[in-house]
């Protein structure tokens, strides 16, 4: 019997031990923005956007909304601007019912990324088909000034082929000016 106390106290001491971490593994596979925090910057911010190469050769429309974007308040990340539009307008989003979207560092004016890509590696998005009928709910996505992670409710629309897109959300960490995946799923145009 005096077995039996000492092993019990021990698998309960060892279940205590074990249940912060449990309870980890459990908050992994549903990240949360408060999960990925990072201090928001008061500036000094850029006043002017500086493209690159490739940015010199978008419409001017783009230029000039970028320029206008820089000018607002930080949403994303610290110190950064995510920007979304509607294409049609340039090479930048050819689309008219596409969404496109960038990310405009404002400490440096530089726009650093485009929204996260799918796993068909298109980085553009879609409310309608190319036909103009709705083919699933809008495109919604989700940031906050003091978090990294970032969530995208849509349908990414595949550059090189003609298939039906699956409208899914997928939530991503940015990074040193990347995207990591956290988790996707089917679920989230349904929770809408």
């Amino acid at each position: 019997m005096g077995c039996n106390k000492k092993t019990n106290k021990f698998l309960l001491f060892v279940s205590c031990m074990l249940l912060p971490f449990v309870a980890y593994s459990q908050d992994s596979s549903n990240p949360q923005f408060s999960d990925y925090l990072v201090p928001v910057s008061n500036g000094p911010f850029e006043k002017n956007i500086h493209f690159n190469k490739e940015q010199e050769n978008y419409s001017q429309h783009w230029k000039n909304a970028v320029q206008e974007e820089l000018k607002k308040s930080v949403n994303f990340a610290g110190h950064f601007r995510i920007y979304t539009a509607s294409g049609g307008h340039g090479k930048e989003c050819l689309r008219d019912n596409w969404v496109c979207g960038w990310v405009i560092d404002k400490l440096s004016g530089e726009v650093v990324a485009t929204l996260p890509s799918d796993n068909n590696g298109s980085y553009n998005y879609a409310d309608v088909s190319d036909n103009g009928t709705p083919v699933g709910l809008p495109f919604e996505i989700d940031t906050y000034k003091n978090s990294s992670m970032i969530a995208i409710t849509g349908q990414s629309i595949s550059v090189s082929k003609s298939d039906s897109p699956v409208c899914k959300t997928t939530l991503f960490n940015f990074n040193n000016n990347e995207y990591v995946k956290l988790i996707e799923s089917l679920d989230g145009c349904n929770n809408q």
